[in-house]
């Protein structure tokens, strides 16, 4: 199948460049373009698209993938065939680092610590997949992505590629597929005898033999083994036994050596499950000191964030009190400090006002009554007032003695009588004169 081209577009998403390409297939950059974000677009190559019970079986694949959660795995979005018959796979665009590419660059420069990182995160998510009865045949340092996470203890997420492709390639047709890639059964430099020899008994051990393979190369700084040919490496992973690790590494800690070794085994029954490499490492990770530090999220640097406006503030709902509105400048609190003041001075006069007026006796507006009288009628009741019953037991008070002043809403109601107010016994006892029911504010008939 030829290469899409840049700028075509295949179900809603826009290819943008070629990230690489295998024996079965393409892997594109591409763009969905209802969101606009970046995704990563694989793609069957013609002569595996034509068959329906390998497209099957990929689409099947996919959905697979896409049930399993686990942050070091590929996260399948969306799959399907396009009209022009192109099956494609949408994942998540990754921005890192494949294994291989850092061995290439920096050969044996990794810390026993980072190499158990690697291996302990990749045999967490096989045995995840392994539980789910999927087996990835084909681990390798190309497919194993190194990611910035600043959640993983070393800084770096292993993210695993071409998850459960191998199981495609189970009975492929010889005519019309590309016989110099042996993808099809796996990459001989990490595949497992069982794999190597074409047995149909290929099962999730054959996936720890090749993690082992790719731990093995981060210790020594090359594979088990090396040949000038498939044919040559393929003869030696069924008969022969790799040099001593401890011989090309020994720098490495021995337990950890041994483990490696115990999963090389030519025996499959004798390797340790996926679930057993996971816990031993995890167990050799607890015994090793570590000193790296934390790492910082960060933006990639091909996306650029617009600086905030330093001027421009914006509002909230807590935005909306006087408050926050007037505490930005001097004058502002000025002018509050003033408001707050008048609103007491003229809280405190209409106070005293309702206290004057409600102090003053019916009797005080009859010319007729002696104005010294008043005081001597409120002796004896203030005298009285603490020898009164409890207020439970007083009946309620009519509401036509006391009608509401237009004051009265502004300013809290008095509990108690205060000292020094002028307090007449119509406001402490209700057997008084009729006098008390008429309006204070009037004079009497």
């Amino acid at each position: 199948m030829p290469l899409l081209p840049e700028g075509s577009e295949i179900a809603g998403y826009q290819i943008v460049r070629l990230l690489g390409e295998g024996g079965m297939g393409a892997v594109y950059e591409a763009r969905q373009k209802a969101l606009g974000r970046r995704v990563a677009l694989k793609t069957l190559h013609a002569e595996y698209a034509v068959n329906r019970d390998m497209v099957t079986r990929f689409l099947n694949e996919a959905k697979v993938l896409s049930r399993l959660e686990h942050p070091s795995l590929v996260q399948v979005s969306d799959f399907g065939c396009n009209a022009d018959g192109t099956v494609y796979l949408v994942m998540e665009y990754l921005r890192g680092q494949s294994l291989g590419s850092r061995l290439k660059a920096n050969p044996g420069q990794m810390s026993a610590h980072q190499i158990m990182q690697v291996g302990w995160q990749v045999a967490d998510v096989l045995a995840i997949a392994h539980s789910q009865g999927i087996v990835h045949r084909d681990v390798k340092p190309d497919n194993l992505m190194l990611v910035l996470d600043p959640i993983a203890p070393s800084g770096e997420r292993v993210k695993v590629l071409d998850f459960g492709i191998a199981k495609l390639l189970k009975d492929p047709d010889p005519k019309g597929v590309k016989t110099d890639s042996l993808a099809l059964l796996g990459t001989p430099m990490y595949m497992s005898p069982e794999q190597c020899s074409g047995a149909g008994g290929v099962d999730p051990q054959t996936d720890v033999y090749s993690l082992g393979c790719v731990l093995y190369h981060l210790l020594a700084g090359r594979p088990p083994f090396a040949g000038e040919g498939p044919g040559q490496l393929i003869g030696k992973h069924l008969f022969q036994v790799p040099t001593p690790l401890i011989e090309l590494a020994p720098q490495a800690p021995p337990k950890l050596v041994a483990f490696v070794e115990q999963m090389l085994s030519k025996d499959k029954s004798q390797r340790p499950t996926m679930s057993e490499v996971a816990d031993r490492l995890g167990e050799l990770l607890a015994e090793l000191p570590f000193d790296g530090l934390p790492t910082r999220s960060s933006l990639p640097a091909d996306i650029s964030t617009p600086a905030p406006d330093a001027t421009t503030v914006q509002p909230t709902t807590l935005g909306h009190s006087l408050g926050q509105q007037l505490a930005g400048t001097g004058a502002a609190r000025r002018y509050l400090a003033a408001a707050v003041i008048a609103t007491a001075v003229f809280g405190g006069v209409l106070f005293a006002l309702w206290g004057a007026r409600s102090g003053s006796h019916p009797a005080a507006s009859n010319p007729q009554q002696p104005a010294v009288q008043a005081p001597t009628a409120t002796v004896a009741p203030r005298a009285e007032v603490p020898k009164q019953p409890e207020p439970q037991t007083e009946p309620p008070r009519p509401v036509a003695p006391n009608p509401p002043l237009p004051t009265a809403a502004t300013v809290p109601p008095k509990a108690a009588p205060r000292p020094g107010l002028r307090t007449t016994p119509s406001r402490l006892t209700p057997h008084v004169s009729k006098q008390v029911h008429r309006d204070p504010f009037h004079p009497p008939d």
